[in-house]
């Protein structure tokens, strides 16, 4: 598998739920194991999404508030600027939130904390 996209990471991820034994692609099974487990504990990324699409649709907005924040400073309409670095703003942390969510997933993976299956990680030394 190349990896040189965000559905082929999802992809990759959610082989790796196989391994250890739980389809993160069911949203029927992984909403009610949600319920289940504390909130920390949850699954956070939706594996039945488009991930490309969805970074694209948020580098989309960031840039366009970024753009309309640049247009409004060139016209010197402060209020607009700030309304719109604001919404830029906005839209940097949703992306934060993409990423942040698949650290966290892999993080689970990485631990194997809801693992059905003997599948392990090798064990390193400390040397």
């Amino acid at each position: 598998m190349e990896l040189n996209d965000f559905n082929a990471v999802r992809d990759a991820l959610r082989e790796l739920g196989l391994k250890q034994g739980f389809e993160l692609g069911d949203e029927e099974a992984i909403n009610k194991f949600n319920d289940e487990v504390p909130f920390d504990s949850r699954w956070i990324c939706y594996y039945a999404d488009d991930w490309n699409e969805k970074l694209e649709e948020r580098l989309h907005d960031f840039f366009e508030n970024m753009r309309d924040y640049q247009d409004t400073m060139a016209k010197e309409d402060i209020k607009s600027a700030s309304h719109s670095f604001l919404l830029a703003v906005i839209c940097a942390g949703s992306l934060r939130s993409f990423f942040e969510s698949i650290e966290k997933d892999m993080d689970k993976l990485l631990a194997g904390e809801h693992q059905t299956t003997d599948f392990q990680w090798p064990q390193f030394d400390n040397e």
